[in-house]
């Protein structure tokens, strides 16, 4: 083969190999802003679930960076609620002239929960909000439909905070003591009867069910010598967390006649010791 017929043949294989890489960059440069920022929020964007209900609230499942549309209709408000203790340090709505968001406070003066009151004046329009709390941010699409149907309460579950709750505790699941029992003694069953009560010898974890998240939390108190006092806790996800183990406390949610449901530790299992010290 003559050199020049050498070096055509490998010019054409050289081309051959940088074809494809060439023809991928064409099509990346194709894809425009507005479709880059089109795609990437549809792709995080929540919507309703029917399996995601408890009666009207829809409970979405928290994720940083998500978009989580609310449906609103003019002459309805729709409530979010925050996790309970969480405090708002900002709301901005990108329009503010056809829809109203106000902040409110709702709950017992031992648990306190935020709310988010929204309402559109008229149909057929869309905003975003953006929601700054002490624990996180949400970023929220409200849309405006027609009828009367729309986002009655939203609410969120936090699975992280609730394998939080263990930080600093068990090593594993032998160590936990499930031997407590569950009693409504005042009223009916409420949403918010736990569903568990376990303790790691060092403090006792209360666990709620998901319609917890759509209800008010009710305190807790700790029966000793036959009085009962109010006991501090802290509230992660869905449960409450006790730095301390007792033999009987009680939940308690109402003003004149209040549920009242009881949890005692079963004494019939060996009882690890208890540090000593008091409740508030």
């Amino acid at each position: 083969m003559k050199p020049t017929a050498l070096l055509l043949a490998t010019g054409v294989a050289a081309l051959t190999l940088v074809a494809p890489a060439d023809a991928q960059t064409s099509r990346v440069r194709t894809v425009t802003p507005m479709t880059a920022l089109a795609e990437a929020n549809a792709e995080a964007r929540r919507r309703p679930d029917p399996a995601n209900f408890s009666d009207a609230t829809h409970v979405y499942d928290y994720a940083p960076g998500a978009i989580y549309e609310i449906y609103g209709a003019p002459g309805f408000i729709s409530t979010v609620l925050l996790e309970p203790g969480e405090t708002i340090l900002t709301v901005a709505a990108g329009d503010t002239t056809r829809w109203m968001v106000e902040q409110a406070i709702g709950g017992d003066i031992a648990n306190p929960r935020a709310m988010l009151l929204i309402k559109p004046t008229r149909t057929n329009v869309r905003t975003n909000i953006v929601l700054v709390t002490d624990r996180r941010s949400y970023s929220i699409e409200a849309i405006a439909v027609s009828g009367q149907t729309y986002s009655a309460q939203t609410a969120w579950r936090y699975p992280g905070d609730a394998d939080a709750a263990l930080a600093g505790g068990p090593a594993s699941p032998e160590t936990l003591n499930f031997d407590y029992r569950i009693r409504t003694v005042r009223g009916f069953a409420p949403r918010w009867r736990p569903v568990r009560v376990y303790d790691d010898g060092r403090k006792t974890y209360i666990e709620f069910p998901p319609a917890m998240a759509t209800s008010e939390a009710p305190p807790l108190f700790i029966t000793e010598h036959g009085e009962a006092a109010l006991v501090n806790y802290r509230v992660s996800g869905d449960r409450y967390v006790v730095d301390r183990l007792f033999d009987t406390a009680e939940l308690r949610l109402g003003a004149e006649r209040p549920t009242i449901v009881r949890i005692s530790r079963d004494n019939t299992q060996p009882r690890r010791s208890s540090p000593c010290r008091r409740h508030p």
